[in-house]
């Protein structure tokens, strides 16, 4: 008896070492193929090889002909649309728009961040869905991705001080002007809100058509792309300025402060996880360094995001397009050297919504805010 409960005992404890055994093995394999993404991506951005990373030819005629709906329970009713970033995944918010448009909804304000700030921003301005894509889809890498080379070249001379950033955001800046002729915020068509992480002094500026109409829209195009360390910093209000994304991923702030008439908030998620519950990694077996550090990360950022959508958490339909896991990690820059995905992710985002919205009308919807 003493001898079976003792084989018993040690082969629980050989499942358990080989459970984590096993654990650590896919994590250190995650960590290699992350390591040799990245590399590979870093060449495409920086190097791109004429005969080998050719340039996508996307199809802007996505959508079939008008398909108007109605939601009965939105009809008269004022909507704010928020936006989490995510890569060439927000660009499936173009795709919401487009299904909240043949619903009819009359959209009083965008408040959006990151990629979904650079792709909407051209609705805002009072571009069609199906302009904004054919602007967009025609982007070479070149139009959107300018290595500083000058930059690159101090690098060992400098030990890495006063290094701005891989990428010049500034050629980004341009594309917009030009196209949406210098229009700035406070003659845009839907009144549109973004935010910037102030570098110098670790805070949060909110900039939109009502705190700083002066502002170009242009420049929030540039701001949107801005990544801390990887894209050298925009000049916001005479401070150093990155994507406030880093602080804030869901900003509904803005349209809670600056429009109090907004009745109800369509909310478009694809950076975190589905109704924002948090990544479950139950058991310490499967707590191993890299799955720490990816917790670690994301816990300040999505509770950030919590507590913003409790501010309208009683009117409001949060949209999950993309699920979250394919921006993450080294996913979320390949999806923005790597254009090929982007008119899947706008489909994705229009049937999403589309079928969300219809179901609308067997929910409660408060009559007032």
């Amino acid at each position: 008896m003493v001898a079976r409960a003792l084989d018993s005992q040690l082969s629980k404890e050989v499942r358990r070492w080989a459970g984590r055994t096993s654990h650590q093995v896919e994590a250190a394999a995650e960590g290699l193929r992350a390591g040799v993404s990245s590399l590979r991506t870093l060449r495409r951005g920086l190097l791109p090889l004429p005969l080998v990373d050719r340039e996508p030819t996307l199809e802007t005629d996505l959508f079939a002909p008008w398909r108007p709906f109605t939601v009965r329970c939105l009809q008269g009713k004022r909507v704010g649309i928020v936006a989490t970033g995510g890569s060439g995944a927000a660009i499936s918010a173009l795709g919401v728009m487009r299904a909240c448009q043949e619903a009819g909804l009359e959209i009083a304000a965008i408040s959006a961040c990151s990629g979904s700030a650079l792709f909407l921003a051209p609705v805002a301005a009072g571009l069609s869905v199906q302009e904004a894509l054919e602007f967009i889809f025609s982007w070479r890498q070149q139009d959107y991705i300018e290595p500083d080379w000058s930059a690159l070249a101090k690098l060992p001379l400098t030990l890495g001080r006063h290094f701005p950033g891989l990428l010049n955001a500034e050629v980004v800046e341009y594309l917009y002007h030009r196209r949406l002729d210098g229009v700035v915020l406070g003659d845009l068509a839907t009144p549109f809100y973004t935010h910037a992480w102030d570098v110098e002094n670790n805070r949060v500026l909110y900039l939109g058509s009502r705190p700083t109409p002066e502002v170009r829209l242009s420049r929030l195009a540039r701001l949107a792309v801005t990544l801390p360390g990887i894209t050298q910093p925009v000049e916001i209000q005479g401070s150093l300025c990155c994507d406030g994304a880093v602080a804030n991923p869901l900003p509904v702030e803005p349209l809670v402060r600056y429009h109090p008439e907004v009745d109800f908030v369509i909310g478009i998620n694809v950076l975190l996880p589905p109704d924002l519950r948090g990544q479950e990694l139950t058991g310490w077996g499967r707590l191993n360094p890299l799955a720490l550090s990816r917790q670690a990360r994301r816990s300040q950022r999505l509770e950030a995001a919590r507590m913003q959508w409790r501010l309208v958490q009683n009117r409001s339909l949060l949209l999950h397009p993309v699920d979250f896991h394919e921006s993450q990690g080294i996913r979320f820059y390949e999806l923005w050297v790597d254009r090929g995905r982007w008119p899947e992710f706008v489909m994705r985002g229009y049937h999403h919504a589309r079928r969300n919205l219809a179901l609308l009308d067997r929910r409660s919807v408060p009559q007032e805010a």
